[in-house]
């Protein structure tokens, strides 16, 4: 019984697809109708020009993983039994008042997009392009055309299912593919008699447009129900782009080497001198990084804000790596609706206890006296300004009457996350942090802190933080512009394979980049290192939002101000996580190297 229990709440929060028999009645869900030009969707429901429903919405588990999308499902009225072909049914007759035609015109000039979904699968159009000439989906279907000056709506639409035998269970069948070929035909004559048929045209007075359907089935060999939704880029000049990112990450990596070479080997060599007295040479570079012993592990200003940040980020950190495991063993896939969401939100939760644990640790480190305030702070700061920004960008969708705001329902489900279950893993993360002994600094903090030297302007902080994220941002760069494309043109334009690998050599190249700028700042006596590394490894997000924006003003197909608006938040919450997770990587690879070097220092100072 208990297996049952799991497996039934796997597959629903998964979202995994079910198989059938022959006969089996298989429901089509209205969803949404979206436009790529303002990026504000709506509910097709919520449309008074098509044919109505008696079923209510169908929510996930979560609510919220479809409200981000604006994903509204309700269950048609459509007829669709497995294996049985259909031709030119009838679903409706629907009344259209002049309210209802001006909607309709003003929806298909603006180019939107119906989205329904049927065993989970979102109905796709076939998609050809001189890049990609194989069997490739686009998401959804238009809802019209306009023809000169004439508008019309596609009130005939027929359904091709892809299926395939289920090997292992007799009788069984899986639906690998739904394919929707909209049409438009009027009077509703969906049994065409001539190649050459009139339109349902869009006009300004009262009339009434049947809606009609075909259902045809067809078996194939393969299974591949979500690489269709995936355009394969050119491997080409992904490999070419990942050899030189990998070739930059080694290039690094050896300074890196060297550097450690240069410090730990060479105080090593001399700790059999005086150790209460040594000569310094002039011309040793090194040299900064050691007259700062004394005040390189100094609790830094605002410590107690950067602890809860860190924490969140660890939490960001375990997303990101656990999204390329589930990714590279096929756990989940980047095309399935939501499930990004899902799989983010599971990680999210399940690193709220080594976020806890590691931000009490590093706050016991700067001699905190309330870890349950550091704890609060861990489950509240980040988490907080993210609902912000939602609220704030919900309201504005709300006034609009977007799906794409979130619903009373989704509110309650996401508060209840978040105060239920992250902030009590977060307290008990945070409790054995606390029990756990303080770590010790390798070199004692002096009462009275040390003057910095003036800086040239190549040494001031922004400029590290600038020069931080160019080599990241270029591994990354062919698939974050790929990304954008795949945005602005409704197209999965995505190698796994490439994903994975690129991410991986990202946050590589993070950690090299800020451990090699810190050891640098250091040895130019600055020992105000602990927010910079955090500012430094979250470089490669300013350079990300920097060229989402201008892919924003130059190349996509975005208008209006709701649109650009909408385009712009999301794009600023993206970078933002990519930015705290990547920060965070950097503050803890430079704190790693930082104890390691000064572990080895001889001399008193």
């Amino acid at each position: 019984m208990t297996t049952k229990i799991v497996a039934i709440l796997l597959l629903v929060y998964c979202h995994l697809a079910l198989t059938f028999k022959q006969g089996d009645s298989i429901p089509i869900y209205y969803n949404k109708v979206f436009s790529l030009q303002n990026q504000l969707s709506y509910s097709y429901q919520s449309l008074n020009f098509v044919c109505p429903t008696t079923f209510t919405r169908k929510k996930s588990l979560l609510v919220f993983d479809q409200d981000f999308r604006g994903d509204r499902l309700v269950q048609s009225n459509y007829k669709v039994n497995f294996l049985e072909n259909q031709d030119c049914k009838l679903l409706c007759k629907q009344s259209w008042s002049v309210e209802d035609a001006i909607q309709a015109e003003e929806l298909i000039s603006k180019d939107y997009i119906v989205e329904w979904e049927l065993n989970g699968l979102p109905g796709a159009t076939v998609s050809y392009t001189n890049e990609a000439p194989e069997h490739n989906y686009r998401i959804g279907f238009p809802l019209g055309f306009k023809k000169g000056d004439s508008t019309y709506i596609n009130n005939h639409v027929i359904f091709q299912i892809l299926y395939t035998v289920d090997k292992n269970q007799f009788g069984q069948y899986d639906i690998v593919g739904f394919e929707v070929y909209p049409d438009s035909i009027a009077d509703g004559e969906c049994t065409k008699k001539n190649i050459e048929y009139e339109y349902q045209q869009v006009t300004g007075r009262r009339t009434q447009v049947s809606f009609s359907y075909s259902v045809q089935w067809k078996q194939v060999k393969e299974n591949t129900r979500w690489n269709a939704f995936l355009t394969k880029p050119n491997p080409d000049r992904h490999y070419s782009a990942m050899s030189n990112g990998v070739i930059v990450v080694l290039i690094v990596f050896a300074i890196i080497a060297i550097i450690l070479l240069k410090t730990i080997y060479k105080d090593n060599s001399s700790s059999g001198e005086d150790k209460d007295f040594k000569i310094y040479d002039d011309t040793d570079d090194f040299v900064g990084w050691k007259l700062i012993n004394r005040d390189v592990f100094r609790r830094p200003i605002y410590g107690g804000l950067l602890t809860p940040i860190m924490g969140s980020g660890i939490q960001l950190l375990i997303v990101s790596i656990g999204l390329i495991v589930c990714l590279q063993f096929g756990w989940y896939h980047p095309a399935q609706p939501g499930s990004l969401t899902r799989w983010f939100t599971f990680l999210f939760l399940l690193g709220s206890v080594p976020a806890g644990y590691c931000s009490a640790r590093i706050y016991k480190v700067f001699r905190g006296k309330s870890w349950v305030l550091n704890s609060i702070l861990t489950a509240f700061v980040v988490p907080s300004v993210f609902v912000i920004i939602e609220f704030g960008a919900s309201m504005m969708n709300w006034s609009q009457q977007s799906s794409l705001a979130i619903s009373f329902s989704g509110w309650v489900s996401l508060i209840s996350i978040w105060l239920f279950i992250l902030t009590p893993l977060t307290f008990i993360g945070a409790y054995f942090g606390e029990k756990a002994e303080r770590i010790e600094h390798p070199s004692r903090t002096t009462q009275i802190p040390r003057m910095i030297p003036k800086k040239r302007w190549y040494q001031l902080d922004f400029i590290r933080i600038l020069l931080g994220g160019i080599v990241p941002f270029a591994v990354v760069f062919l698939n974050w512009h790929e990304l954008l494309n795949s945005i602005a043109k409704g197209e999965y334009i995505l190698s796994i394979n490439y994903t994975i690998w690129v991410s991986i050599l990202l946050l590589i190249a993070t950690a090299e980049m800020t451990i090699v700028l810190i050891f640098l700042q250091l040895c130019n006596e600055d020992y105000h290192w602990w927010w910079q590394s955090m500012m430094i490894g979250g470089s490669p997000a300013l350079y990300m939002f920097a060229y989402g924006i201008f892919y924003y003003l130059q190349k996509s197909n975005i208008q209006g101000f709701i649109g650009g608006t909408i385009y712009v938040v999301n794009l600023l919450i993206g970078c933002s996580l990519i930015g705290l997770c990547t920060g965070t990587l950097g503050f803890a690879s430079s704190y790693i190297i930082i104890r390691r070097i000064y572990s080895t220092v001889k001399v008193n100072l």
